[in-house]
């Protein structure tokens, strides 16, 4: 059978040339050499205790912290965030994006620095909602009330049950129904093709115009020769085929006892929304799920998200039965700190709009603290309890009085109606 993938397969001797100029047509980048590769995508993902160590200790805050405070319109909150370097994109971009979402975007940033010894003095940038993020250890010692901390990242993880009939009992009833009607519809297979050919045209015709089409210049993903010398040795590729075509696939990555199988990179094929209208995106997750289950593969690690139940990723994936867990890597001691210093109508609208996960103290010998579904809300606001948290292993969700939750770094005449709302967060 000669297939799309057959008759566009792209040389190897260079990455291929999406991935050069896949933020419109930039200068590409030099390749990195295997073992740099391998080098680089372990020091971003290995779960190894001393490699984790090497990584805290590089993460450390220096004495003056970079901060960025974005501006909107329409009276939005501001917001400043401070700390590690890569939160101005997998942070502030995101809450950015979610106060769009309430009718005020971006207006404008400006750059400013803090020095650690003011963080710890509690004096913080000038914004209403200001964002730290840092290893849990600093943040933990910052003093003020009026703030949350929350994981950094967090993985979508899917304990595979040992049945095809236990799985499709572990996915929710909408969710199998519509899978099914678009299955009948279109008749997907699902191949495994582990090959670097296959890698090469995956990266271009699929991955790089998915990330182009999808983010834009906010795209982040691995380099070519990351994914082709450090991901594909260790993993393995997947494509949903309809008819002759490959409209969709997934490179993963096997933990090293080979009991978990992590979704690295994905993509459908040229960008396309048809693919998406289609639901063959989604059915490449449920095409994954049955193809693990088939093979008694434990778990199956849909990869990071932000602690945000308003984010879509969030929402789509719980559906098929994923929970929330801290991850493998170095992010699995980062958090993030969020604090409002004003309160106004637009800090309580942000605030009850994005419900999230807190985390609580990790504690010697009982591994990480428990991820708690936090809702906002005050007598005008309801909570959003329409953004479900409702996750195996996640507990009950806590709803927390706005009022109560900004008293005491913020004394107004509605925190005093409010004195012992439950709930309040340390």
């Amino acid at each position: 059978m000669t297939t799309q993938h057959d008759a566009a397969r792209p040389a190897l001797a260079a990455p291929p040339s999406g991935a050069a100029t896949r933020h419109g047509g930039a200068a590409p980048a030099p390749p990195f050499r295997p073992a740099r590769a391998r080098l680089a995508y372990w020091w971003n993902n290995t779960p190894s205790p001393a490699g984790r160590s090497v990584r805290r200790a590089a993460d450390s805050l220096p004495g003056t912290v970079p901060a960025l405070v974005s501006h909107a319109r329409s009276g939005g909150v501001s917001i400043a965030y401070a700390g590690l370097g890569i939160g101005r994109t997998n942070i502030l971009q995101l809450l950015e994006q979610q106060r769009a979402l309430l009718g005020a975007p971006t207006s404008h940033r400006t750059a400013a620095h803090v020095h650690r010894r003011d963080l710890a003095a509690g004096r913080l940038p000038d914004a209403d909602l200001v964002v730290l993020g840092a290893e849990e250890h600093t943040l933990r010692g910052l003093p003020g009330h009026g703030a949350v901390l929350a994981p950094f990242r967090l993985h979508l993880v899917v304990d595979v049950p040992a049945t095809q009939e236990e799985l499709q009992r572990l996915i929710s009833k909408r969710e199998r129904g519509q899978f099914r009607r678009d299955q009948r519809a279109h008749d997907w297979d699902l191949d495994e093709d582990p090959s670097p050919e296959a890698l090469a045209f995956f990266y271009e015709r699929l991955h790089t115009p998915t990330m182009r089409r999808r983010h834009g210049e906010r795209s982040r993903t691995e380099r070519f020769d990351v994914a082709r010398h450090a991901v594909l040795p260790r993993g393995t590729l997947f494509f949903l085929r309809q008819a002759d075509t490959r409209v969709a696939g997934v490179l993963c990555h096997w933990s090293k006892d080979r009991r978990t199988l992590t979704t690295r990179l994905l993509g459908v094929l040229d960008g396309l929304d048809e693919h998406y209208r289609s639901g063959a995106f989604k059915a490449l997750y449920h095409h994954l799920l049955r193809w693990a289950c088939d093979r008694g593969v434990p778990r199956v690690d849909f990869f990071g998200t932000e602690a945000f139940l308003s984010k879509g990723i969030f929402q789509w994936k719980r559906k098929l039965g994923a929970r929330p867990e801290l991850p493998p890597n170095h992010f699995s001691t980062k958090r993030v700190r969020i604090q409002a210093t004003r309160d106004t109508p637009a800090v309580r609208d942000f605030l009850v709009a994005n419900p999230l996960l807190r985390t609580g103290p990790q504690r010697r010998g009982h591994g990480a603290g428990v991820l708690t579904p936090v809702y906002f809300t005050d007598d005008d606001r309801p909570p959003r309890l329409d953004l479900s948290s409702r996750c195996p292993g996640l507990p009950a969700p806590e709803i927390v009085h706005l009022d109560t939750f900004l008293k005491a770094a913020l004394p107004t005449a509605a925190a005093r109606r409010h004195p012992e709302s439950p709930g309040v967060l340390p």
